[in-house]
Parts: structure tokens; C-alpha cells; sequence
């Protein structure tokens, strides 16, 4: 019998060839990341090398950088920026987490009602915080005695800043955390009652582990918004200097393009590392849920729903009251001395000097905003 050898060939593999439609996702990416370097890259980079440029456009190397660690009054306001952003970052988590736990692990009432309140603050300016802490602590506020009571003279500078922007950040954060509470699956929950575990130990065992990518994420946001804010410290901040406030003073009262280019570049930090430690985590993360999870649903407790309810309560009293201040001073004749309601502050305010224009404008741009970058975001994706 004779061996049958294979055949070999020295052909070329066949290549599959390109479906138009890979072909348009091609394009569309190509044209997203065009879109990308011109609105994003260029503009940083241009930050950049002004950084490292004199008033007269002369390349200077480092020079700026070494000016600025050089001045005391521009690194207190570097540390007043990171301390205030951790305090807050600490301030707000356990806060969030708290309430969304009560949100999606507790058969409170009035969820929908809570969740609403506590999200309001998204539909609002981030210094409007700041304006009713002003109203109800202030020099001529409401509750100034209470604020000497703890031995502070008033709430302007680091207390009122840290205040203001917990209630600023943490709807953001509570966003963040209901998400990552609700990605639970009940199979583990009901193995640890077979196996007789405490409430107690089910949180630190399965409840805080589910949820640490939520946590860090919360974090990381908090900070950066903290960080980068520049409403509130102008607003209710005084003398105490944080960064964003001294991008405005640099550029627009001193024209000192070069040295607020560099507290530009520091301001880009935090959302570097964001960006780096998101990374990290999306690839240590896996799929929370399996195509054979359970959600999770609450069981009644009463002890329990009622001590989040509680909670609850208390936070969303705190939002309407800040969000009520705002609303109520708008309506008053001449705080604090006339509090009869008048709509003459809206009347000067959007007719006389205008403001109804700006505030179309804003609308306009913020409608656009959302359409286009939603349609770019998604066909990106």
C-alpha cells in the first residue's frame, strides 16, 4: 500500500472581506476620534504649552511650575483644595451609602418621594447651596446664633465651603451607590440565612463586598467635583482660596495666562486619576449578576424599615430645607427685614436687567448639549 501524503499549498489564507456596515462603524469611529482630538486634545494641549511659555510666547521649560510652588499663597489654596475635597469625600460616602441602602435594602415608605428629594439638587446650580447656606447661617442669617454656639464667627470660609458641598455632591453619589446596591443576587443572602449568618456579618460579608466598586466610584466622583467646583467657594468662600478661585483670579483679574494655565494643568489631576483608577478597577470587576441570579427584594422588618425610614427623613428634611430657603428668600421684599412675598426680584431680575435672555441661552445650550452628546455617546458605543 502507498502512503497518502497531504497536499500542501503556499496559497494565502482567505481573508473574510469587510461588510459595509463594519465599514460605516469604522468611519463613525474615525470621525468621533477626529471630533475628540479637536474639541478635547488640542484645547488641553494648548493649556499646556502655555504652561510652559512666558507673557511674551518665549519657551520657558519648567519656570512656571517652580513659580508656583515658589508662592506660599498659591500652595495654601493647592492644600485647601485637597483637604476640603477629602473631608468632603468622607463626609458624603457613608451619608450616600446610608440612604441608598434604606432606598434598596429596606420596605420603607415613601421611596419614590425620598429618592426625589434627595436628587433635586442635580436640577440645581451647585452654588445654590452655598446662597441658602447664607440665608440661614449668614451674618444677617436665620440661625447665626447656632453657628456661635459651635465657636465659629460665621459660616463663611471652610465650614460653609465643606457644607455646601456635601449637599452639592451627594445626590451624585447617591446615584452611583443605588445602582451598585441594587446589582445584588438573593441566592447569596438566602444561603447565609440556611446557614443561620447575622445581619451583621451578611453587610460586611456580601452587602459591603457587592458594593465596593460603587464606593470607590462615589469617591472618586465626590472628589473631582470637589476639587474642580468653582461656585461655591466664590460664593461662600471668603478668604479661604482653593484652586478654581485662583484660576479666576489668575486669568481674569491678573491676565496671568501662564500661572493659570499650570493650576489649569493641577486641576486636571484628580480627573486623571479617576480615569486610571476606573481603569484598574473595570478590569479587576466581574459581572455582578449571572444569566441565573435572583434580584434581591427587601423583606419586611419593622424595627429596621422604620430606623431607615427615619434616616431617610432626616435627609430629606435637610434637602428642602436648603432648597426651601432659596425658594423663600427669592420671594422676599428685603431680607431680612421685609419678608412679605414680592415678585419684584423676579421682574428686575429677568426683565430689567435681562437675565430671562441668559437664561434661554442656558437652556439652549444645555439642550444641545444633551442631544448631541447623547447621539455621539451612543454611536460611540
Amino acid at each position: 500500500m502507498s502512503a497518502v501524503l497531504p497536499v500542501t499549498s503556499s496559497a494565502a489564507p482567505l481573508r473574510q472581506r469587510a461588510h459595509w456596515s463594519d465599514r460605516i462603524a469604522h468611519a463613525t469611529l474615525l470621525a468621533i476620534a477626529l471630533a475628540l482630538v479637536a474639541f478635547l486634545a488640542l484645547p488641553l494641549a494648548s493649556i499646556l504649552v502655555k504652561s510652559l511659555q512666558n507673557a511674551d510666547g518665549d519657551f520657558v521649560g519648567l519656570v512656571n511650575f517652580t513659580s508656583y510652588l515658589a508662592t506660599p499663597s498659591l500652595l495654601t489654596s493647592l492644600w485647601h483644595s485637597v483637604w476640603v475635597s477629602v473631608l468632603v469625600t468622607l463626609i458624603v460616602l457613608p451619608l450616600a451609602f446610608g440612604l441608598a441602602y434604606a432606598l434598596s435594602r429596606s420596605c420603607m415608605p415613601w421611596k419614590g418621594t425620598v429618592r426625589t428629594i434627595a436628587l433635586v439638587p442635580l436640577l440645581a446650580p451647585s452654588l445654590l447651596s452655598a446662597i441658602s447656606l447664607i440665608y440661614w447661617f449668614g451674618n444677617q442669617g436665620v440661625l447665626l446664633g447656632l453657628v456661635r454656639a459651635f465657636g465659629l464667627e460665621n459660616i463663611y470660609g471652610a465650614p460653609g465651603i465643606v457644607i455646601a458641598e456635601c449637599f452639592a455632591v451627594f445626590p451624585h453619589a447617591l446615584m452611583i451607590l443605588v445602582t451598585a446596591l441594587s446589582l445584588a443576587d438573593a441566592r447569596l443572602y438566602e444561603a447565609a440565612d440556611a446557614l443561620g449568618t447575622s445581619r451583621r456579618r451578611k453587610f460586611f460579608t456580601i452587602t459591603l463586598p457587592g458594593a465596593k466598586y460603587g464606593l470607590i466610584s462615589a469617591g472618586l466622583v465626590s472628589f473631582t467635583l470637589v476639587m474642580t467646583d468653582f461656585g461655591i467657594p466664590k460664593v461662600i468662600g471668603g478668604n479661604f482660596n482653593m484652586l478654581a478661585t485662583d484660576v479666576f483670579k489668575l486669568v481674569i483679574g491678573q491676565q496671568d495666562f501662564q500661572r493659570g494655565a499650570v493650576v489649569g494643568l493641577l486641576l486636571l489631576v484628580p480627573a486623571v486619576l479617576t480615569f486610571a483608577v476606573d481603569w484598574a478597577v473595570s478590569r479587576k470587576q466581574t459581572a455582578m449578576l449571572s444569566a441565573r441570579a435572583v434580584p434581591y427584594r427587601p423583606k419586611p422588618a419593622a424595627a429596621f424599615d422604620a430606623a431607615m425610614f427615619a434616616y431617610a427623613l432626616l435627609v430629606s428634611t435637610l434637602m428642602l430645607a436648603m432648597i426651601g430657603m432659596a425658594v423663600f428668600a427669592s420671594f422676599a421684599s428685603f431680607w431680612p427685614y421685609n419678608l412679605a412675598p414680592t415678585l419684584t426680584h423676579y421682574t428686575m431680575g429677568l426683565v430689567d436687567a435681562e437675565v430671562g435672555d441668559a437664561f434661554v441661552n442656558s437652556l439652549k445650550l444645555a439642550a444641545g448639549t444633551a442631544l448631541f452628546g447623547t447621539i455621539l455617546v451612543f454611536v460611540g458605543a
